[in-house]
């Protein structure tokens, strides 16, 4: 995965750049650079997830087709489960500094906060790799499969919650 803070560095008009030169705006300019990269980013890694999504959707459908039910409730719980990340991922707070932010973060904070995300990444890569294998996984050994699953999609969840607590500053 290309490193967003170099993307958006190099995506940045002559504008912006002049703003960075102008003192008072510079810090802001970073901030708000910083904070659409987060967004960014927290919306790719949805993005990924809903790939593993889509490919066990496609695996439900299949089981209905050949009216193999036995799993159908269990794969259908994981599809909620995927769901309920990806609400949290997309609409979670995000760094910014304006006037009256409900949560502040600083340039140093927000770096740290990438680290969460290679390491969410990491896991939606074996989420994406487990879905596709289920494609292929027999009746009677879907039931580990979708177990597989939940627990990287717990895993991914727990490191998002960590995410979170260090943004806000608050245990939970």
């Amino acid at each position: 995965m290309v490193d967003i803070r170099e993307r958006i560095e190099e995506d940045r008009g002559v504008l912006k750049k002049i703003q960075l030169i102008i003192p008072g705006y510079e810090g802001y300019r970073r901030r708000e650079d910083i904070r659409k990269a987060d967004n960014l980013l927290r919306n790719q890694l949805a993005d990924k997830l809903k790939i593993a999504r889509n490919d066990i959707e496609g695996v439900r459908r299949n089981l209905v087709y050949k009216y193999e039910t036995r799993n159908l409730e269990k794969i259908g719980d994981l599809l909620n489960y995927f769901q309920k990340i990806d609400g949290q991922l997309r609409h979670a707070e995000h760094g910014y500094s304006g006037i009256s932010p409900a949560i502040r973060i600083e340039e140093e904070e927000l770096n740290k906060l990438y680290e969460f995300d290679y390491s969410m990444a990491k896991i939606i890569e074996g989420i994406i790799n487990e879905a596709k294998k289920m494609r292929s996984v027999k009746e009677e050994e879907m039931l580990d499969e979708i177990e597989r699953i939940r627990e990287m999609l717990g895993e991914f969840e727990k490191t998002f919650k960590m995410r979170m607590v260090y943004i806000t500053g608050t245990e939970v």
